[in-house]
């Protein structure tokens, strides 16, 4: 057979029958197949809402919290503590949990009204095409209107691509899924995962969690027994690394710099094991930076990490190879918002004492603002032909800088 298409609409009672559906050239047969093990296209999936209605509430809620059992405590795990019991307390009555239905197919979004009503008209001339007594101006007709639909469905998906990728905060990322989705490599979504243990399968979700568990946490000491060991750097190549006599001073967080820093977050509503989504902190920061700076100071100047903040829900990830093998998933982890702008805090702190006295090398480029794969580039071609105006060997400078650049440096010299 081909063309194959499998649908769950029941709009025909005859179990074998031929349709003329319009679209194509050839006729389509149906047939109806009772299957025990039918899924219905749409779920019914337990989740928060995160509408604005919810929000508004959220904050209204909030503003009437003065957050002072929070400031009367003294250690940051105490404060925390208490933040979280009245935040999750308010977080509960605005965002409930609901039954809701989801389709496990994404909609079409590049389809248009414009381009339904002329997918109607293009199953009609397709229909009246078979027809024998057709004039050669009618036949020339319909196949203008057919270049033109498909010219039109063409552009309307590209549209549709370039805005995706340029809302996508991860350029890269969005084009990977994109050609993945087009040439049908993209990973199902909602699939239960089954793994192959000891030559048996585990498909019972417990089991499926531990097996990733007990993996996830053994393959770290596996790799450091095997490569843990640094790899020499040969050659008389050396970083000029500044020495730095001065102390590092945190300075406290302040109000201002904690809504600045809320609003670098992503709008995006996955979260981590608290169930809060970025998104609606950074929509109730207002409401939140008093009891937040309060614990983020005492966190700073005890030097205490809170407990509750290290948990993170992993997440594993099918790169490649059978799915069935555990050693083919990449773990990923979705630490909580209230983590992530603790770690910025501190970011931003440690960023700004190695810049202002000026420890790292120039050299250094990845993981630097202002920096990027360009500059580098730009840097490595001067020292090249530094080195040639020098008459020096650039060979040699060469063979070092691999040991330190890798593979970049070896693509950027072919």
């Amino acid at each position: 057979m081909l063309d194959v298409i499998i649908v769950e609409k029941k709009h025909h009672n005859n179990p074998a029958s031929v349709l003329e559906l319009g679209l194509y050239d050839h006729q389509a047969q149906l047939l109806q197949v009772h299957n025990k093990t039918w899924v219905s296209n749409k779920r019914r999936v337990l989740k928060r809402c995160f509408r604005e209605y919810n929000i508004s509430e959220f904050k209204y809620l909030l503003n009437k919290e003065t957050w002072q059992e929070v400031l009367t405590e003294n250690e940051a795990n105490d404060k925390f503590e208490v933040f979280m019991s009245i935040f999750r307390y308010y977080f509960n009555i605005a965002f409930p949990w609901e039954y809701q239905y989801e389709s496990r197919q994404p909609k079409s979004r590049w389809v248009t009204q414009g381009i339904w009503k002329s997918s109607k008209r293009m199953r009609l001339l397709n229909s009246l095409s078979k027809q024998q007594n057709l004039t050669e101006h009618t036949k020339l007709y319909i196949a203008r209107y057919k270049t033109l639909y498909g010219k039109v469905i063409r552009e309307a998906k590209r549209r549709e691509n370039d805005h995706y990728i340029l809302q996508a905060h991860n350029k890269s990322k969005a084009t990977w899924r994109i050609i993945h989705k087009e040439t049908g490599k993209a990973p199902p979504q909602g699939q239960d995962i089954t793994l192959v243990k000891n030559n048996e399968e585990v498909t019972k979700p417990g089991m499926v969690a531990e097996t990733f568990n007990s993996y996830f946490c053994e393959i770290p000491k596996e790799l450091l027994e095997v490569g843990g060991k640094q790899r020499p750097i040969h050659g008389n190549y050396h970083l000029e690394i500044n020495q730095n006599p001065n102390s590092m001073f945190l300075h406290p967080v302040t109000e201002n710099e904690l809504k600045k820093v809320a609003g670098s977050l992503k709008n995006k509503l996955t979260a981590g094991m608290d169930d809060v989504p970025e998104y609606v902190i950074k929509q109730c920061i207002d409401q939140l930076t008093t009891p937040l700076t309060d614990i983020y100071n005492a966190s700073l100047e005890s030097g205490i990490f809170p407990d509750k903040l290290k948990i993170a829900k992993v997440i594993p990830v099918h790169k490649k190879g059978d799915a069935r093998d555990v050693s083919n998933y990449r773990p990923i982890s979705l630490l909580l918002v209230f983590a992530k702008l603790l770690e910025k805090l501190m970011y931003n702190r440690l960023t700004e004492f190695i810049d202002r006295n000026e420890i790292l090398t120039e050299q250094q480029h990845g993981f630097r603002i202002k920096k990027s794969t360009d500059m580098a580039l730009q840097s490595f071609t001067k020292r090249v032909q530094g080195a040639i105006e020098k008459k020096m060997n650039p060979i040699g400078i060469f063979l070092d800088l691999t040991k330190l650049y890798d593979v970049l440096s070896h693509k950027v010299l072919l």
